[in-house]
């Protein structure tokens, strides 16, 4: 297994399952930042009706720091992302889109 912290690969697969959890900061941490992520994604579910309607087929992400996003491409939401100095895999996206595709099941 491969995982990449601050930009640099490095190679985790003859780590313990207890060594990786306290390198990603131990148990609490990493359940804490989990519910972090939800609360956001919730929070940005919440407004996806209304930016659809206002920034119709742009991208939109909600930051750790809780900044509101929009952008028209992933490119350019991604120079936000560096002028902000946010840390990777922290920021919840969604594409606004004004025809999604419909999944039965």
């Amino acid at each position: 297994m491969v995982a990449i912290n601050r930009g640099k690969l490095a190679d985790v697969s003859s780590l313990s399952t207890e060594d990786l959890i306290e390198i990603m900061g131990g148990a609490k941490r990493m359940l804490e930042e989990d519910e972090s992520d939800m609360e956001r994604r919730r929070r940005l579910d919440g407004m996806l009706e209304e930016l659809t309607k206002q920034y119709p087929d742009q991208w939109a992400a909600l930051t750790e720091s809780g900044d509101l996003l929009i952008a028209t491409s992933l490119e350019e939401l991604r120079t936000k992302f560096k002028e902000l100095d946010t840390r990777p895999g922290s920021n919840v996206i969604e594409f606004l889109d004004t025809n999604p595709t419909r999944w039965i099941f």
